[in-house]
């Protein structure tokens, strides 16, 4: 009887649910199809835009805040109305991708809901309305819904709204919503943007708009405790989103977060920049903001806290202050950072729910804890340091600092040769820090006894150059008697940024840590007693499965990426580290080799013709409409590429065309040079490309253009082993 009664009620509720939906969607759709705003009904585009491939009439986004005190509504739609002109246009939105309805926690009581409903109407060049089923156009692929839209034809009017209706509860009465930033130029013209966000009482919002985008206006609402505040850009050109592009830098662009904070303690705790109060949009943060917030975060761990680096020090009679610093570091980076990652594969492994270290339980796993640690360690060292508020470059200026999101922070520890200390990572080096904070304008903050932040001013990191940064390949090529199979063997050697890039690449993690445990005389978390138990055993055998997983999914990775490299299938790819270099400023060596088949080689009679310029790998294709260019260049930092190939002539063969692998393009921008020559039976060459900045001006371009062109045309030369 009970069975019977739970399947009648669930058997109500769906259809309740069904019919409420229903009504749900009707309402929806009435609220976006149905308006007298004329602007959402535009059928008509500028006739200076007749040529496009689609142009967006109407493009409209709200986001609404609004709580019962602890329970958080959040809605939010994205409602889009656009003209295709082309094919092109019918292949680019035929199909995308959208989240459908979430549902976590109990049956009858969600801590957390999202629901989300699509709307999807094709208008037809005759007038003719189209309303799509979505729920039945949709498909769930690789954990995604893909939702298609069939029937599409130049002269359509596609209107699409997605609404998001979710809740949430905070127990902490403090919550942090994701922050948002957007370009407002899309690669199709929009007649007509708007961006809305609503905010109640308790919700502090962070916004403003960027780069000559329009300005942010609040406009009144029916709710008296609800603010609305809107972006409206009309007349948007289409924009190209080049290769080495920042958007944020250059573009028209909004950002925007908001912070649920229900009390004042929760306000006063808030990891973000807050305004004055709720409901009321901050535009701007201040100096005396930034050592507000920085000051009341600041604090230095105690001599307790870092007595066992301390005793590191002073047992391993360590005395000069930079090694002392560096070699703290190095110990923090493994006693305090590495070997937890170590635990959370085991719990996440479902290996040992609660792993815990042999002996210190200091975990650093985050940047605030991070610069209390090594603040508190410079205090003891008697160390002058500063403290460092920067954001990467890719998000515009420290002037614009809005989201604290945005920031990075860290310590400037003084010497003659100031070492900086953003973030600590499995392969931290202290001469290096995060290479998009290169260059960038910060704030310093001077302080005072270790104990206060004081004077705000402005300072501009120091950047690496060419000569820092050097990717060193050294390539051995071996053909087959027949051509058809190439070993390659290679040495290679990376300094700079390359080297914290390549360590994280090659060096396998459980082969560094098992280096560290040596290195520091410490245990890993199974191996803490003596004698080990049985649960202890059975749990290191399993870490040691999970490792050779992780190798082999390693290993993978790397023959994929030599493929793509390449641009061809690469096999049997194995590697080794011959020098890891993790505690000093050495280069990092690796050798590696593989094989490939049946590619760069064609025969021609008695002869072969050799893509030899394959051998310093995929290099950069600037095409036809990437010539011109408006916008910045922006690359991760100034680098050297330098390779040394040589190739074995099988006997019986003599090479022909070996003038055009001789180039020198060089000018301020950088450069591209390669000699070639035949000696010892093997054709050798070099070739060196060098980034000469870390950023360049739109103006740049033409002159960057002449060595990357002359570097691809390198990569596509060809030569005629001539049967003799």
């Amino acid at each position: 009887m009970k069975k019977v009664l739970l399947a009648a009620l669930v058997l109500i509720t769906w259809c309740t649910g069904s019919l409420a939906q229903s009504k749900y969607e009707n309402e929806l759709r009435d609220r976006f199809w149905d308006s007298k705003d004329p602007a959402r009904n535009s059928i008509e585009i500028p006739e200076k835009w007749a040529d496009e491939s689609a142009v967006i009439l109407y493009l409209e986004e709200n986001y609404t805040y609004t709580n019962n005190g602890k329970k958080m509504y959040n809605p939010s739609y994205f409602h889009e109305r656009v003209k295709l002109l082309d094919k092109a246009a019918i292949e680019a939105f035929s199909e995308f991708t959208y989240n459908k309805d979430q549902h976590v926690g109990a049956v009858f009581v969600n801590f957390y809901r999202e629901q989300t409903t699509v709307g999807i109407k094709i208008i037809k060049p005759s007038g003719e309305e189209i309303i799509l089923d979505a729920e039945a156009a949709t498909v769930q692929q690789d954990n995604e819904n893909k939702l298609a839209i069939p029937g599409l034809e130049v002269g359509d009017i596609l209107d699409i709204f997605i609404y998001e209706d979710d809740y949430n509860r905070s127990f902490s009465g403090t919550h942090y919503y994701d922050p948002v930033e957007k370009i407002l130029s899309l690669e199709y013209p929009i007649v007509k943007r708007r961006l809305e966000v609503e905010v109640e009482n308790d919700y502090f919002l962070n916004m403003e708009s960027y780069n000559n985008a329009p300005t942010i206006k609040e406009e009144p609402t029916d709710k008296r405790a609800t603010r609305r505040y809107v972006l409206e850009m009309s007349d948007i050109e289409k924009v190209k989103f080049p290769r080495w592009f920042y958007p944020l830098v250059e573009l028209p662009c909004v950002k925007f977060q908001v912070t649920f904070a229900l009390k004042s303690k929760n306000e006063n705790h808030a990891a973000v920049f807050l305004a004055e109060d709720d409901a009321e949009r901050k535009a701007a943060v201040s100096n005396e903001e930034i050592l507000e917030y920085y000051g009341d975060r600041f604090s230095t761990d105690s001599r307790r806290d870092v007595k066992d680096v301390l005793r590191y020090l002073e047992d391993n009679n360590i005395t000069d202050k930079r090694q002392q610093l560096v070699e703290g570091l190095y110990y923090i980076r493994h006693m305090s950072y590495n070997r937890f990652i170590e635990l959370l594969m085991a719990r996440d492994g479902d290996i040992s729910y609660y792993p815990e270290p042999c002996d210190s339980d200091y975990v650093i796993l985050d940047e605030n804890r991070f610069v209390s640690y090594m603040a508190g360690l410079a205090k003891q060292l008697e160390l002058d340091y500063d403290i460092i508020v920067a954001t990467p470059s890719f998000n515009g200026s420290i002037d614009d600092l809005l989201l604290r999101s945005n920031v990075m922070w860290g310590l400037r520890i003084n010497f003659a040769e100031p070492v900086y200390l953003f973030e600590l990572s499995p392969h931290v080096q202290p001469d290096l820090f995060p290479y998009v904070l290169e260059g960038t304008k910060v704030y310093n903050l001077s302080v005072k006894k270790n104990r206060k932040l004081e004077e705000v001013s402005f300072d501009v990191l120091p950047t690496t150059t060419a000569a820092t940064n050097i990717s060193s390949e050294t390539v051995n090529v071996n053909f087959s008697e027949d051509f058809k199979n190439i070993n390659v063997t290679r040495d290679l050697k990376f300094q700079g940024h390359f080297k914290t890039e390549g360590l994280a690449r090659y060096v396998f993690f459980g082969d560094f840590l098992n280096e560290e445990f040596e290195h520091y005389d410490s245990k890993h978390f199974f191996d803490c007693r003596k004698r080990q138990s049985r649960k202890d055993e059975e749990i290191e055998n399993k870490m040691n499965a999970l490792y050779q997983s992780y190798r082999e999914q390693q290993e993978e990775r790397l023959e994929e990426l030599f493929s793509d490299v390449f641009e061809v299938t690469v096999e049997d790819y194995d590697s080794k580290v011959v020098a890891s270099e993790r505690y000093s400023n050495k280069p990092l060596m690796i050798s590696d080799e593989f094989t490939i088949t049946d590619e760069f080689v064609k025969k021609a009679g008695s002869n072969y013709i050799v893509e030899v310029g394959k051998f310093i790998g995929g290099q950069v294709h600037v095409t036809e409409d990437e010539v011109e260019r408006n916008s910045g260049v922006y690359i991760d930092y100034a680098k050297t590429f330098s390779y040394e190939v040589a190739i074995a002539i099988p006997e019986g063969y003599e090479v022909v065309g070996l003038e055009k692998l001789e180039h020198d393009i060089s000018n301020n921008t950088g450069s591209f040079k390669s000699t070639a020559t035949i000696k010892d039976g093997k054709l050798h060459y070099s070739t060196q490309k060098t980034y000469a900045k870390k950023s360049y001006k739109a103006s740049d371009w033409p002159a960057m253009l002449e060595w990357l062109e002359a570097a691809y045309d390198f990569s596509q030369e060809k030569v005629l082993f001539k049967k003799v």
